[in-house]
């Protein structure tokens, strides 16, 4: 292995990238959501850039992985680092993973040879397992002193070594956890900024602890002022367990060039109780895929949205799907199928904004998804047929959005957009260039 100690590695010229064909889109996969999003690829549907496992899931999604790839997709390894130095989030299976161990993982852990080899184990599993990027081995950051910060920047620089010494072509992503108090620091961010221009990385995954799909119109202001600091790495920036009118929006502002969250789940980096010790949870990723209702920008359960619809004709008419590409029997699919209706409508919905001209996506952006949202959530929580926890629910978000529409509107006045956030290549473009 050779030192890294004292090189920077640089990313690659701007002007020697391809033209990217739209924002980038990973969905992250559930540990009971393979088989589902086999069928979704079967069909055809691969607008998006990849898939992301986790490293607990690598059999186990092994012909999805396989399918993947021959889609031409990226497929990214999570090694779940982030999970496994914490008490709260550490589980059992996770050390038995070949750089895990039987207690969270310690700064110590990933010194001399005792890290070397928890790098090689990870870069012989990305190899094995043909996986086009990684997520480096970084960890939670509590401040811009954390000392696993300069850790965690020796521990990606070492990967990338190993990775070049296996002539691997895998790209190597920097997930950057922390809190949003952290992040809305400007003296911190900008320590943690510099420290990072020594870290080799193709990207930057943006981690923010408890903000995601349901953030305020003021947090997501913030996310989006903080995260275009980071546009000075050079690299794409990526939200991570972010969706839905946050993650448009961060989109629509220039902030990140991309998105990453689940399949109807994750869409919130939720980290409650990970530093706290255990108190009998264990695991998850399980859960049933839920439906995706577009126009309210929710989600229910199965039997919940089918209530939903069945409560009147009018519910029916105004909030079932009627795009005959995922749902050619309407509300009828959109229930049965939940897994493709999402994925077409969030990979559409991510296409679209990015064909809008940058000069008016802020603006279609409030009036297409923001306004329309609102206006919908409005009409549904008039609903006289609809149960009471479900009318409580959305007279709440109706409230919530009045607020987030109200904020983003007054950020799109005063904005001025310095810059904007490098889109990620598709697997097809980078080809193209290596």
């Amino acid at each position: 292995m050779s030192d890294s100690g004292n090189v920077i590695h640089l990313p690659r010229a701007r002007q020697l990238r391809p033209t990217p064909t739209g924002f980038g889109l990973y969905l992250r996969v559930g540990h009971n959501q393979h088989c589902e999003l086999l069928e979704v690829l079967g069909s055809g549907e691969k607008n998006f850039h990849g898939i992301v496992i986790n490293a607990g899931d690598i059999h186990r999604h092994q012909e999805l992985r396989s399918r993947a790839l021959q889609a031409g997709l990226d497929v990214v390894l999570d090694p779940k680092s982030h999970a496994m130095a914490l008490p709260g989030s550490y589980t059992p299976k996770m050390g038995e993973l070949p750089w895990g161990n039987d207690r969270p993982h310690t700064y110590m852990d990933f010194e001399g040879q005792l890290g070397a080899d928890k790098v090689l184990s990870l870069a012989e599993t990305i190899e094995a397992n043909r996986f086009t990027q990684v997520l480096s081995l970084t960890h939670l950051l509590n401040s811009a002193n954390d000392k696993w910060l300069r850790r965690d920047i020796e521990i990606t620089a070492r990967l990338r070594d190993v990775l070049d010494n296996l002539s691997s072509s895998a790209g190597l992503i920097y997930p950057l956890g922390m809190p949003m108090e952290v992040l809305r620091d400007r003296l911190q961010r900008a320590a943690i900024i510099g420290a990072l221009a020594d870290a080799p990385m193709d990207a930057i995954w943006l981690r923010i602890e408890n903000f995601g799909s349901d953030a305020t119109g003021e947090k997501t202001v913030a996310f989006i002022e903080a995260a275009r600091d980071f546009h000075a790495l050079g690299v794409p920036v990526i939200a991570d367990h972010v969706g839905g009118l946050s993650g448009m929006g961060a989109l629509a502002f220039g902030a990140v060039g991309g998105l990453a969250h689940g399949l109807t789940f994750l869409e919130k980096f939720d980290t409650g109780g990970w530093r706290n010790p255990p108190k009998g949870r264990q695991g998850g990723g399980g859960h049933s895929t839920r439906v995706y209702i577009q126009r309210l920008d929710m989600f229910m359960k199965k039997e919940d949205a089918k209530a939903f619809f069945d409560s009147s004709s009018r519910t029916h008419g105004r909030f079932g799907c009627r795009d005959t590409h995922c749902c050619p029997g309407g509300v009828n699919d959109m229930v049965s199928n939940p897994m493709k209706h999402f994925v077409h409508q969030r990979s559409n919905a991510v296409s679209d904004l990015a064909t809008v001209p940058a000069s008016i996506r802020v603006q279609n952006y409030i009036e297409r998804q923001v306004r329309a949202v609102s206006d919908d959530v409005a009409a549904a929580s008039g609903l006289g047929a609809i149960d009471d926890a479900l009318k409580k629910k959305l007279v709440n978000r109706n409230t919530a959005l009045g607020r987030f529409r109200s904020a983003i509107s007054h950020f799109a006045d005063i904005d001025k957009m310095a810059s904007a956030a490098l889109v990620p290549l598709t697997r097809s473009e980078r080809s193209q260039v290596d």
